[in-house]
Formats: C-alpha cells, structure tokens, sequence
C-alpha cells in the first residue's frame, strides 16, 4: 500500500509543527542522557519533506555540540521511495551545510524495516506517521475512516492490524538502537474520552463525518461508483496510550526482548492553528482554504487510491471532494477545527 503525502507538506501542515515543537523538552532530556562519543547518529523516522522538524532538529545538533563539540554527527532522514525525497534532502542539507562536524543522509524505505544496522542509532524520532498501516484493511464499507464509523468489527480489524504494526515497528527500532540509545515518538492519538484528530468530543463537527458525508454524495450523483466509495477508506488509526505502551510491557514481545523499555509517556493536546487564526482575523476565505489543505495533504491519497483509472471523466471526484469540503468549512467556520490528540512515548534500550 503507497502512502504519500503532497507535495508542500510542511506549508500546509501547521499542526503537526506544533506537535513536534511540544516535545522538544522530552528530546532534551533523551540527548542529554546520551553518552555522546565521537560519531553520534540520530534518525527522523517518517520525516515527510523534513520542514516541519528542521528547527527541531537544528535545537539537538546545537545542543550536541555544545555539550561535546569534538562530535561527529550524522542526522538520517527517512521517508517512503514515494515520497518528496528532494525535498527532504534540501531540508535535511540546512543542517549540514558549512559544517564539517555535521553530515545529513536520507534513507528511503519503509519504517516497517529494518533500516539501518543493528546497535547503530543513539537517538531516533518519529512524529505524525506512526498511525499509517501496513497492509490494508478491507472490512470497513459504509465509513471513510473507522474511528467514525459505528462498524464494530471494522474498528477491531483496524485496531488489530494497527497493534500488529506497532509490535513491528518498535521491533525494528529495538535492533537499530544502540544500547542506552534514545527514542522518541510523538504520534496521533485517541484518548480516554475517545477524542482524536478530527473529533474533538463535539465541541465542533467531526471531519471525518463530513469527508464521508462528501464521499456519499458523490456515489449517490454517480460520480463514484460503489466500488470506489467502498474503497474510499483512510487506512490509518489512532491508538490509545496503552495501545501504545503494549508491546514495552509485555514481556514477550519483541521489542521488549530486544531490550526496549517505557521511560514515560503522556498525552498533549494542541488547538487548530488555522482556527486560532481565524479567531483574530476573522478571514474565512483563508481559513477554509488553509484546513482544507491540511486535510488533504495526509488523506488524499486515500481517495485517489480508490478511483478505477480505467474509468475516464471530465472531472477528477477527488478535486470535487475537497472543493465541498472547502465550501462546507466557508459556510460555517465556527463550526470546523482541526485539533490535535498526541501521544509522546520516550523509549530506551537497555
């Protein structure tokens, strides 16, 4: 399954800039703890076009050197081969470049791999791209997203395949650290109350009703076909903290035999940027524009993975979807936010 986010992700995704700014302190604390050598290697795991984490990353590396400033230090992107890797290298080189002490690489691949050697990573960070699976689930077919949707057996599927994932992906993560190495995850969430991105308890609508609700339309003007609003699902999940702690308290996983271990975790909620703009500005124009495209650059794919190519027409349905979309957050901005349910794990291996 291809997942790639749009091209100018991190000028349409001021949310998850936050998010990663609001764990700084903790990224402080793991590099701080670090027995800094000679050559230190840190990782960005899903690192999209590597803008929204570049001041993250510029505060570690001054850290780092001005803790040790002998240090060679090595700071690897990764993202998918779909991905904007260009633009990941030219954000990634603003670290690097005049600065000898300092070398920048990107690893293409899939986080669900193992990436690099055994024992080799002192700090690895992942933020917003952990709640994407790995293979698709196909039992939801009367909702876009299964969180929204009132399908038990769709959320068990979505939910079983996501811990199955997760097992995975810190499985990789345990062989890839070294011993005393540092990670830090900031990831999409749901919390105790069952609020996550896109349903803040009622406060405003739920946007992932109001995508499918779109969605709909389009099957029911024949635009879609049933096939394709079936196969219109956002293949992601927000899973709970202990969903998330899971696999470094079981005492048989993986992970937890490869010697990775819970520090401490909590739950951090960050208001929609777009909305507490409107708030001042009061430009509706520019607010239903700007979350429109937020929402896009992570589900389009989606949508558009779902269309039969052989199908030919004048208009593509998924342009059509965010265009309602658009009109619907212009007609009642009061009512639309996109507000941010994290989860920060900070993980060592022992």
């Amino acid at each position: 399954m291809v997942i790639a986010m749009t091209k100018g992700y991190s000028e349409q995704t001021a949310g998850a800039k936050l998010c990663i700014d609001l764990a700084s302190d903790w990224a402080g604390e793991c590099i701080a703890d670090l027995n800094i050598e000679d050559n230190l290697f840190l990782m960005d795991y899903g690192a999209a076009d590597g803008g929204t984490a570049s001041e993250f990353w510029g505060k570690i590396i001054k850290d780092i050197k001005e803790r040790k400033t002998t240090s060679q230090i090595s700071l690897i992107g990764n993202d998918l081969y779909s991905n904007d890797n260009q633009a990941l290298i030219n954000n990634l080189s603003l670290h690097s470049s005049g600065q000898e002490s300092v070398s920048t690489l990107m690893c293409a691949g899939s986080f669900y791999d193992q990436l690099v050697p055994n024992g080799f990573i002192d700090f690895g960070f992942s933020a917003t791209a952990m709640h994407w699976l790995n293979k698709k689930v196909e039992t939801l077919d009367d909702h876009t997203h299964a969180l929204a949707s009132d399908n038990k057996r769709a959320r068990n599927d979505f939910l079983e395949q996501a811990l199955f994932d997760w097992n995975q992906i810190l499985e990789m993560r345990s062989k890839e650290l070294k011993v005393g190495g540092k990670l830090l995850t900031v990831n999409l969430s749901r919390d105790y109350e069952d609020r996550y991105l896109g349903n803040n308890g009622g406060k405003t609508v739920n946007v992932h009703d109001q995508i499918h609700s779109i969605w709909k339309e389009l099957r029911d003007e024949n635009l879609i076909t049933e096939i394709e609003y079936r196969n219109g699902t956002i293949q992601n999940f927000y899973k709970s903290p202990e969903e998330f702690t899971s696999p470094l308290t079981n005492v048989d996983s993986a992970s937890y035999k490869n010697g990775l271990r819970l520090l401490k975790e909590r739950t951090v909620y960050v208001d929609c940027p777009y909305k507490e703009k409107w708030r001042k500005t009061q430009n509706t124009e520019e607010f239903s524009i700007g979350l429109m495209e937020t929402i896009r650059s992570w589900s389009r794919h989606s949508f558009a993975a779902a269309l039969d190519q052989n199908n030919s027409r004048n208009i593509n349905p998924v342009d059509i979807l965010f265009d309602r979309l658009t009109s619907r957050i212009k007609s009642d901005p009061e009512n639309w936010s996109l507000d941010y349910v994290e989860h920060h794990l900070m993980m060592e291996k022992v």
